[in-house]
């Protein structure tokens, strides 16, 4: 007789990767097994694997074995049916009546139905055609009753009856199988499944099929169940097909490993009796089964909680009776509350069985790309080569430097690059940055630290001298303690796609793809998400949520717990309603979505589905099922940002016909920029210094090099931010400049003594205590990074030495013998760090250091220091990528120095539609930048203008540039620049892609009529025709506006009641109307100088928006339209204390004040009389 297991393994298991149907964590399933003594556990999602690789990292740490796999979606043809059920949908939803001539259902019309419906399906696939004839075999008089309630309208009738058939073509379309690794080839034949269930099986679900897992050879390392009542087998033996059913299994065991039968340890009716012939069909077939509870949840009290997330899933409340929702048994139960239910000690033993028979781990290195050689050359050897030559090249362009100083750094860079294994890494990179440039795309100068690399910069990776701004190799690859290379990259858009394409051609596609993500229900969310799914919002209480949801800040990540420590109106809600809270904190930070990282792309050796699964995104784009954490674990990753500034710097060097690598030849220290755009705050669109922060920054520092950029914004952030008053006032001289000590003036001299860059730490602890730059990265790292055993010990190292470190250290432990005897204070700034660790190795991890002390270096002076740099760790800043943006920032200054038309319509393409902080469109800022600088703005031609905003120069081509302190001549590069910018027809308002396109393609125009005949009226419509004669872009044919609208109104043989002629007011209204502002006529508040007081005006009060102050004083901002206007004034409280309960929106005002910039400042209000 059989011994009873002590304990089960649960081996249908889902969790959040479910998403928004399982409940539970990782974690929490796995607490749950190790508490009910399993000693493995199972995770199958439905249809995906992107909780694998966290799974079986957490089983392992928890000593349980992880049985990995997925409850896939089977059908019978996972290609064929997705194209068939689609027109069987169309042609259901679309074609079919079931009435007489008088609308009436009549039982004779039903009939012919059901015979021109078999008739008509015959001509579809066979499957799919099968799949309706059961349909129509098994429902036939379930539809005839449908049609003959006597309480709902045929509509309703026709309605039901058609979302019954779609349903059940739903539900025949796929169907449950649960397939479970055995070993790590499993694995990947699984990923291998649930990948092309995504990306070549997807309809409505992720769909694989037997034949396609047969034809591959995928099964054999794959245990099969039977899965829930959702299976193919569970609908055989339902319809009572029991030979079909044994045909099944036997197929099912051809194709895998092994095959089980799947009891279910529920109370559902229809389980139950799946249940019993399961145990006749094991016998009849000598099949193996198992006893599983579909877990859903980890533990019996999740369930309520669980059923408001599915609810809530299905955009359904928990009150609704019609919804679909899971019964109390689908947790994690205990073998003795499986007893309850099913004693089958055969089938408990199975799934024990199951467990010995699994044995899967994940790789424990990542696996590195191959560049492709098509030479018989190593890798290591081309990178030299090209490495060599190009720094050859350069110093032949720049005799002045010193060749001897590069080459010196070029060897040792390539010697910890080649000796690492990392060469295909930078080869593949150079590659795919200098195809895209080849191209003409525009990628960003570097990111990160990734810019200290000269190796980075003589393959053109990176365009910033390493040597020449003092950037550091060790900052981003550290010989010491060598970490994976990361260089991140910008690029614009168009580039991003077009290297992302190109990686695809060159690698394989099945060697490509990009990195997922995922998203989770953030604070605010869960409380909105939990509000509808329990019934508040259907109750009519939306304001009840909203109310709960904003009591919520907005602070970005803040959690429901932080929010209720700091919030009374949270703590309140939360003790009124307390399930609402209580579930919405169970499901914050419950995954909901699956998305695709900004940047992120993988390149693998072989083929991804060997390492990770995949998926299509919402746009196609193959992305894998894995995030960002578990990529750089598995694979290596390459970022491609997008960066828009790229585009606006491309897209004026194209308006200024520049060839796109004069913009890497300009000079970055060119007096000029700074003193016309930086200087003079003309920083509109000009790149990281553009806020009315950064504003006030620059008029005081007055920035006359691009040393002085980079250090600002490494400067200007919170915390570095307080150091910038004495950063301006040492570089003016009313503030003295000092150093720890003078031997650190050249690294700390740039910055006038302060400490701003991590590189000046690592700089400094080489002179100080004798480290070698690797070791100093040791403590950036440990500053950076705010880890307080990295940072002491290796600060304490360069202070003492290691002879001195180790015998304090020895002394210490004897003094103190266990760590949790150390005081609190230990390894504050002027004592040692007690390492207990590295004394009970012997110091292994300390290597020999001759100490700043045994240098000659004051001991007080250095403990000080110490308590600097821990203190710096609060806003250190990688001068790399500080350099890296600032020398886009001057690019961009550049290009608005010497093509401000250009660049400034560039700018106004770019920002097309966006807003800025108090909801202004950016581009009327911009279209007054233009002014200011006197450039001036046109508005659209019907023959002249383009889809975007365009330069216009009536110039003959040639430069105007000194270019006399540059180090190459650049004049080939270059034209005159533009005197004025035009609109584009993309700008106007109504105007779609489209319809600019076809407008285009049609000009020119000389009539109205021309171009109602040379176009398509669909495309350009009566509403487009309207607003093109509005913004004016018809006045070169006719400056009469409405004359031209009272002649489209005849062309369409309609009347249009309008005056005879177009006055000032009414031209002001229609470029308003359609462009957003005037252009053609400047309205009279535009005409009065900023600053002028007692100005009047008379309108409407359109809007009255009160606000709390700072100091809790009440303000109101009202927005009043004239003729020619719409004003934005300011109340202040002194005023608005009187008016408040006066004001009337709709009302006629007069309104007194003064003109402060855009805003109307008012001191006087009054109705009209």
């Amino acid at each position: 007789m059989l011994n009873k297991p002590e304990t089960i393994v649960h081996v249908h298991v889902h969790g959040e990767e479910s998403a928004l149907d399982g409940l539970s964590t990782i974690k929490q399933l796995i607490a749950r097994a190790v508490e009910i003594g399993s000693p493995a556990l199972g995770l199958t999602d439905h249809g995906v694997m992107s909780g694998i690789a966290d799974f079986i990292k957490e089983c392992e740490e928890a000593n349980i074995k992880p049985i990995p796999g997925c409850e896939a979606y089977m059908t019978e043809n996972r290609q064929l049916q997705s194209k068939e059920l689609e027109r069987m949908r169309e042609y259901i939803g679309s074609k079919y009546k079931i009435t007489d001539n008088k609308g009436k259902f009549k039982k004779k019309a039903f009939n012919n139905f059901i015979k021109t419906i078999k008739k008509d399906f015959s001509c579809f696939e066979t499957e799919a055609s099968l799949l309706l004839q059961s349909y129509l075999m098994d429902e036939e008089m379930d539809l005839f009753d449908i049609m003959n309630q006597e309480d709902k309208s045929t509509d309703e009738k026709l309605d039901e009856f058609k979302q019954d058939i779609l349903e059940y073509l739903d539900y025949a379309d796929n169907y449950h199988l649960l397939l479970l690794a055995v070993n790590n080839q499993g694995l990947k034949d699984l990923y291998k499944i649930i990948s092309d269930s995504h990306i070549n099986g997807f309809y409505s679900d992720p769909r694989t099929d037997l034949r396609y897992i047969r034809r591959n050879g995928l099964g054999k390392n794959i245990i099969a169940t039977s899965a829930c009542l959702g299976s193919y087998f569970a609908r055989l033996i339902m319809q009572n097909r029991r030979e079909d059913a044994i045909s099944f299994i036997q197929e099912c065991k051809e194709t895998f490993h092994s095959f089980y039968l799947e009891k279910q340890a529920t109370l559902i009716r229809e389980q139950i009796y799946l249940n019993k012939v399961i145990d006749e069909l094991s016998i009849k077939t000598n099949t193996p089964k198992i006893i599983t509870t579909d877990v859903h949840f980890a533990r019996k009290e999740d369930h309520r909680v669980h059923d408001i997330l599915v609810a809530g899933s299905m955009n359904k409340c928990v009150l609704d009776e019609d919804r679909y929702h899971y019964a109390e048994d689908h947790y994690l139960k205990t073998v003795e509350e499986i007893r309850k239910h099913i004693n089958d000690e055969e089938a408990i033993a199975n799934t024990l069985e199951i467990a010995e028979i699994v044995n899967v781990t994940l790789p424990k290195e990542p696996l590195f790309p191959k560049f492709i050689i098509e030479s018989e050359d190593s890798a290591e050897a081309i990178l030299r080569k090209k490495s060599w030559n190009s720094l050859f090249q350069y110093c032949l362009r720049n005799t002045e430097i010193d060749y001897y100083e590069y080459a010196k750094r070029l060897d040792y860079e390539l010697d910890v690059i080649c000796n690492e294994g990392f060469a295909d890494y930078f080869l593949i990179t150079e590659d795919f940055v200098n195809a895209a440039k080849d191209e003409g795309f525009l990628i960003g100068p570097g990111r990160g630290s990734g810019a200290g690399s000269l190796v980075c910069f003589v393959l053109s990776i990176t365009t910033l001298d390493p040597i020449e701004h003092k950037l550091l190799f060790e900052r981003f690859l550290n010989p010491e303690r060598v970490g994976y290379p990361d260089i991140d990259l910008d690029f614009s858009y168009e580039a991003a796609q077009w290297t992302q394409e190109y990686l695809k051609r060159k690698y394989g596609k099945d060697h490509v793809a990009q990195i997922g993500t995922k998203g989770t229900l953030a604070a605010r969310a869960a409380i909105r998400f939990v509000s509808k799914a329990m019934g508040y919002s259907e109750k009519g209480n939306l304001t009840l949520e909203d109310a709960f949801a904003t009591a919520i800040p907005a602070t970005p990540g803040i959690s429901l717990s932080e929010a209720h420590s700091q919030e009374e109106k949270v703590r309140n809600y939360a003790k009124q309603y307390p399930e609402w809270w209580q579930v919405a904190c169970a499901l914050e930070g419950h995954i909901r979505s699956f998305g695709v990282h900004a940047a992120g792309v993988v390149i693998s050796p072989e083929p991804l589905t060997n390492i990770v699964p995949l998926r299509l995104d919402k746009q196609g784009l193959v992305t894998t099922q894995y995030t960002m954490d578990w990529i750089e674990k598995l694979l290596v990753k390459f970022d491609l940002l997008k960066l828009d500034t790229l585009d606006l710097i491309k897209l004026t060097m194209t308006y200024a016909d520049m060839n796109p690598k004069a913009i890497e030849s300009i000079n970055l220290n060119d007096p000029l920029v700074y003193e016309n755009i930086y200087n003079k705050l003309r920083l509109n669109g000009i790149f990281q210094v553009e806020s009315d922060g950064m504003k006030d920054v620059i008029e005081k520092l007055q920035p006359n090099c691009f040393a002085d950029i980079g250090i600002i914004l490494a400067l200007y952030r919170p915390g570095p931010m307080d150091l910038i008053p004495s950063y301006i006032n040492r570089k003016f001289g009313r503030e003295a400049i000092t150093y720890p000590f003078e031997e650190l003036k050249p690294v700390l001299d740039e910055t006038y003594g302060i400490w701003c860059y991590q590189e000046q730490i690592m700089s400094a602890s080489q002179i100080l205590g004798g480290l070698t730059l690797g070791q100093a990265d040791m403590i950036r790292k440990g500053v950076a990074k705010k880890k307080p055993k990295l940072m002491n010990r290796w600060i304490d190292l360069m202070i003492y030495g290691s002879n001195i470190y180790k015998t304090e250290q020895i002394k210490l432990y004897k003094q103190y013998s266990s760590p949790d005897l150390v005081p609190k204070d230990s390894g504050g700034h002027d004592t040692i760090w007690v390492d207990f660790e590295e004394i009970e190795t012997n110091f292994k991890g300390i290597p020999e250091v001759e100490g700043a002390i045994g240098r000659g270096f004051d001991l007080n002076t250095l403990l000080e220091l110490k308590k600097q740099w821990i203190k710096f760790g609060e806003y250190c800043f990688n001068k790399a990528h500080s350099a890296s943006y600032a020398k886009i920032s001057v690019q961009t200054a550049w290009l608005k120095n010497y093509y401000p038309a250009e660049f400034l319509a560039a700018l106004l393409t770019i920002s097309e539609g966006k807003k800025d902080k108090s909801g202004d469109a950016k581009s009327i800022k911009y279209m007054r930048e233009c002014e200011e600088m006197n450039i001036g703005i046109s508005p659209p031609d019907i023959n002249e203008s383009k889809a975007n905003w365009t330069p216009i120069s009536n110039v003959e081509k040639g430069n105007n540039i000194d270019f006399s302190n540059y180090s190459e001549d650049l004049s080939e590069f270059t034209k005159k620049p533009a005197q004025y910018i035009r609109y584009g027809l993309g700008s106007i308002a109504g105007i779609s892609e489209e319809s600019v396109q076809a407008i285009i393609d049609a000009q020119p125009y000389k009539s109205i009529q021309m171009l109602v005949e040379k176009t398509d009226s669909r495309k350009v419509n009566k509403t487009k025709v309207v607003n093109l004669i509005k913004s004016g872009a018809f006045d070169s044919i006719n400056k009469n506006r409405n004359k031209l609208l009272i002649d489209y109104g005849n062309l369409k043989g309609e009347q249009v009641d309008l005056p005879s002629t177009t006055g000032k007011s009414t031209i002001i209204q229609y470029e308003r109307e359609t462009l957003g502002t005037s252009v053609t006529i400047k309205s009279r508040w535009e005409t009065i100088e900023d600053g002028k007081t007692d100005i009047q005006f008379t309108g409407n009060l359109k809007t009255i928006d009160p606000f709390m102050s700072k100091k809790g004083q009440e303000h109101a901002r009202v927005t009043i339209e004239t003729n020619e206007d719409i004003l934005n004034g300011l109340i202040f409280n002194r005023q608005w204390k009187d008016l408040k309960n006066q004001l009337i929106i709709g009302q006629r005002v007069i309104a007194k004040g003064k003109k402060d910039n855009n805003t109307f400042l008012i001191n006087n209000l009054r109705a009209e009389v």
